[in-house]
């Protein structure tokens, strides 16, 4: 019995070192779990109910991951939370994936939803998290937590003329304003109208195991 679980823990310690030795983003997601795990748990200890801890959570999103100075654009197809944690900056989708992949892993139900315009493109990303069986949006780039002032969430298809998007727009300007931006317009509709995705898409399990299969084979792409 002894000698099975010896034997059981050496191959599970060299299929981990096979996975991160081909795939290293592996190991971002490994050592990111942990991590993230660790800061959520020390932000919510002494905080109760969901709406609060899906709020303290906002904050620290909010002041970790800021927006790159100036007007500069870079590609970061295959960046992932961690690396954008440790960078300490980002885009709206960037930052909105930090903070719904640290709700993931504190047991919320969290997804990024790219808004759509009418004409199908996106303008913009923003997090949604499963707050008392209703999803709530956040926007960690403009550092706006969709509810009133008594913790409820506004459905994200009735946001249309609501008290609620009329701040954000608010916000929104005075943020932009403050950064000497140019206004940028933003339609209700366009939530209703955005499709989610789940907050893995560049590390997730599939992606780890299809790219392991592509390093050994040659086969195939990502």
């Amino acid at each position: 019995m002894k000698k099975k679980i010896i034997i059981t823990v050496l191959l599970a310690l060299v299929t981990l070192i096979a996975c991160i030795y081909l795939v290293p983003e592996a190991y971002d997601h490994i050592y990111g779990y942990f991590l993230f795990r660790k800061i959520g748990l020390n932000l919510t200890a002494n905080i109760k109910g969901d709406f609060n801890k899906a709020k303290a959570v906002a904050l620290w999103a909010f002041d970790t991951i800021k927006p790159p100075e100036g007007d500069s654009r870079y590609s970061a197809i295959d960046d992932n939370f961690l690396r954008i944690y440790k960078r300490g900056y980002g885009f709206c989708d960037q930052s909105a994936h930090v903070y719904a992949t640290m709700m993931h892993w504190l047991g919320f139900e969290a997804k990024l939803l790219m808004l759509r315009k009418e004409d199908g493109t996106s303008p913009h990303t923003v997090a949604v998290v499963k707050v008392n069986g209703r999803f709530m949006a956040v926007d960690t780039m403009y550092r706006f937590i969709f509810a009133d002032g008594k913790g409820v969430p506004a459905a994200i298809d009735e946001l249309e003329g609501s008290e609620i998007f009329k701040k954000y727009l608010e916000v929104i300007n005075t943020t932009r304003g403050s950064l000497k931006m140019e206004p940028v317009e933003m339609k209700a509709a366009w939530f209703k109208n955005g499709n989610c995705f789940v907050t893995f898409p560049y590390a997730g399990k599939k992606y780890v195991i299809k790219k392991i299969l592509i390093k050994l084979t040659g086969k195939g792409e990502i």
